[in-house]
């Protein structure tokens, strides 16, 4: 177990009846009496961060619990789906780290996947420490993030895992806070719908007359499946949310790492994606703190190769999205991956990179590390000069190529709304992009593809720029 240093660091539970708990931990202690439910919650206070275990005693004077080998440091919330779920073992070089991973002051807490209809008080799980035996089977992405941290920080970080695979940010976000997003009405309406249609009897029946007739056909195909009682189907509004996020709400944390948006990307929704991030943090923040610290992953590239300019998708629809919400989501941050992922393969295995670029933004925001680059360049405002179109950019020291080449994987716009492909030349920290066959562009766009094979415009630290249109949404 690891509680957040300085902070508060909840403690709670519940007793049969009511009564008086005193919480002892660290040479303190704090009480507190149950209240109608028989639930109770302690504080504690500014804590010292210690490598040192040592035992945290619950009493209520009859009886008591001695949770043994608690930690005091860094505690993060790692969430969002499979990209987030993702195993050491299933990454690059995994057998070498996972032989080097010993250290027992970096645990991760893994919960079981839960989803239910209703809000939750309580799920299983445990705390692990990074060693040979147990580190392949820890999230990666929490696992590099945490790493980097502990190297950086020299204090014990502490990582909640609560991702699950596949499923849509909505589910991730409390009903309460859906109800006051008028984009989501649409899933809102699908969950209530899928409530008030289910019948178990029928579900069962034609179930079973599909299996029949599965075993009568040779059992060719795949086996039909049973569906999904919408009360735990963990692809509906909120339902993630009510078995996995709620119970673990206000136990002290610095901030939040996400990786999610593929189903959005797949889902319908990918144009709303900015608002939906809005409201998740706005929510999760209005249950652990105000100034929460979020930083979340940029869609990998994916897909085949897009060769031509004019190309639209939804997948980097939502990377936009997440690059627009830096500026309507305060204390947040992107790690960009587009050069990371992979054609065939929606799961980078390159997860070390990950955790990484999303520590810079923790170690530079959060822990006063000046000289740390947070992010590869960001862009922020376009003019128009003869026919030229001058992109500055944030993050933009040290601008230049990876490969020591020319600029790709710009487009430009005319006013018919062709795009075509631009020339491109970085000047003083900025980059010029025109196109002789037009005169007056509409509109500049940078690496807009599934997978934009080429795009090679980074820093000095070689983190490359996120995808970008000039246009509005």
């Amino acid at each position: 177990m690891v509680l957040q240093q300085q902070g508060q660091a909840r403690i709670w539970g519940w007793l049969d009846g009511s009564g008086e708990v005193t919480v002892t931990f660290g040479g303190k202690s704090e009480s507190a009496k149950t209240n109608s439910e028989g639930r109770w919650e302690v504080s504690f206070e500014g804590l010292t961060a210690s490598a040192e275990g040592r035992e945290l005693t619950i009493s209520d004077g009859t009886d008591s619990k001695v949770i043994k080998d608690v930690l005091v440091g860094e505690v993060w919330i790692a969430s969002g789906q499979s990209n987030m779920e993702w195993v050491i073992s299933r990454t690059d070089n995994a057998e070498e780290v996972v032989a080097a991973s010993e250290d027992p002051l970096l645990r991760i807490y893994l919960s079981g996947n839960v989803a239910k209809a209703e809000p939750q008080i309580d799920f299983a799980g445990t705390w692990t420490g990074a060693s040979p035996e147990s580190t392949g089977n820890m999230t990666a992405v929490g696992y590099y993030f945490a790493k980097n941290l502990r190297q950086e920080l020299d204090v014990p970080v502490g990582i909640i895992e609560c991702a699950w695979g596949g499923k849509p940010i909505e589910s991730f976000i409390s009903e309460e806070a859906l109800k006051s997003l008028p984009e989501a009405k649409g899933v809102l309406k699908l969950k209530e719908q899928a409530l008030a249609n289910w019948d178990e009897e029928k579900v069962r029946s034609q179930f079973e007359q599909k299996i029949a007739q599965w075993e009568e056909g040779g059992k060719k195909g795949r086996r039909p499946q049973i569906a999904v009682d919408p009360s735990v189907n963990p692809r509906l509004a909120s339902n993630i949310y009510n078995g996995m996020i709620a119970p673990i709400t206000g136990y002290g944390a610095k901030g939040a790492i996400w990786y999610q948006g593929e189903s959005n990307a797949n889902g319908g929704t990918a144009s709303l994606y900015e608002e939906m991030l809005g409201c998740l943090v706005d929510d999760w923040r209005e249950r652990w703190d105000s100034d929460l610290a979020f930083y979340y992953v940029q869609l990998a590239n994916f897909r085949e190769v897009t060769t031509e300019p004019g190309v639209e998708s939804s997948w980097v629809v939502v990377q936009d999205e997440m690059r627009r919400a830096l500026d309507s989501i305060k204390h947040s941050g992107m790690a960009v991956t587009n050069d990371i992922g992979a054609a065939d393969d929606i799961h980078p295995t390159n997860k070390k990179d990950v955790g990484s670029r999303l520590a810079r933004w923790a170690l530079g925001q959060d822990y006063g590390m000046e000289n740390v680059v947070m992010s590869g360049p960001l862009f922020r405002g376009a003019d128009e000069k003869d026919g030229r179109m001058i992109l500055s950019f944030e993050h933009n020291a040290g601008l230049k190529t990876r490969d020591g080449g020319p600029l790709k994987r710009f487009e430009i716009k005319a006013e018919d709304g062709t795009w075509i492909w631009a020339d491109a030349q970085i000047e003083e920290g900025k980059v010029i992009v025109w196109s002789d066959k037009i005169s007056d562009p509409a509109a500049v766009r940078y690496a807009w593809a599934n997978n934009p094979e080429g795009a090679n415009l980074v820093n000095s630290e070689g983190l490359p720029a996120s995808c970008f249109t000039t246009e509005k949404p």
